[in-house]
């Protein structure tokens, strides 16, 4: 049977300024700095989990690539055709010089993953010929595997699990959350910091709480007849709240442009809000 020690592991990386769009980290902290260390910490974790050499970093950040070698990873250069194309060019890379070696692919925004996580996982992932480890929420996909690595198609991107479920990938629903939970936005990072980051992550957020601060945004439409609504972020981006979101905030009404913080449950819903001004200790909801 494979074991962890048989696997080549290609981790895409982004980085740079248009990285982790999603995220809104408080003002002091820069985004492209936090992307940076959310990598570095689950590439930390994966060369920890991994034999030398075993680790194969696809970017085109040069920040990310010297980190990554400084960690002992192999670096490839992104060709530029989006995140399945440096999936596939890593299993080139791999297919060429080891044909017939097992491959997995780990996203790189998994800042809570431990070694130990990696490798429970790769171990499970053996016993079939291709596997694939759901994210959190079990729609995206955290880990895909092929024990014959040219076989590996990856088809990431909204959805993906059903997709790579679909094309034959067996799904395991491992209880491994510091694997599953990758940090896309808000929400998830606020689920990783519960779970306990690495120390790059945490040192770019020294200074703030454990959880992210709130975010703000102004009220944009009311119901008053069943008390749903939707709010602007900053950014321009419209969130909706439900009748039972307004009825826990124990707020009895809000007018348009009314400012508000807010916790998100997805991009686009809102899972509780209370006026601006009110303490997280006197939080109302």
């Amino acid at each position: 049977m494979t074991t962890p020690t048989d696997w080549h592991l290609v981790v895409p990386v982004k980085g740079g300024a248009t990285a982790k769009s999603r995220l809104h980290p408080a003002s002091r902290v820069d985004r492209e700095e936090l992307a940076l260390a959310l990598a570095t910490d689950c590439l930390s974790a994966c060369c920890a989990g991994m034999p030398p050499g075993r680790v194969l970093v696809v970017t085109s950040d040069e920040r990310v690539a010297q980190m990554a070698a400084g960690l002992g990873a192999r670096v490839l250069d992104d060709p530029g055709e989006g995140l399945n194309g440096a999936v596939a060019a890593g299993r080139d890379l791999v297919f060429a010089e080891a044909p017939g070696s097992a491959v997995a692919v780990l996203l790189g925004d998994l800042p809570a993953l431990r070694p130990q996580d990696l490798t429970t996982a790769l171990r499970a992932a053996a016993a079939y010929p291709r596997a694939i480890v759901p994210d959190a929420q079990g729609a995206g996909t955290a880990l895909l595997t092929s024990l014959v690595g040219e076989e590996l198609a990856p088809s990431f991107g909204a959805g993906s699990a059903s997709r790579h479920e679909g094309s034959g990938h067996r799904r395991l629903e491992l209880d491994l959350p510091h694997l599953r939970t990758d940090v896309d936005d808000d929400a998830s990072l606020q689920a990783a910091l519960a779970l306990g980051v690495g120390a790059a992550t945490r040192h770019v957020l020294e200074g703030t709480p454990d959880t992210l601060p709130p975010m703000q945004a102004s009220v944009h439409t009311f119901d008053e007849a069943t008390g749903a609504g939707s709010a602007l972020l900053d950014d321009g981006r419209e969130v909706r709240f439900s009748p039972e979101v307004f009825a826990a905030s124990a707020l009895r009404h809000l007018r348009v442009g009314q400012r508000l913080s807010i916790d998100l449950a997805a991009d686009t819903e809102i899972s509780r809000l209370w006026i601006v001004g009110i303490g997280d200790d006197q939080r109302i909801g």
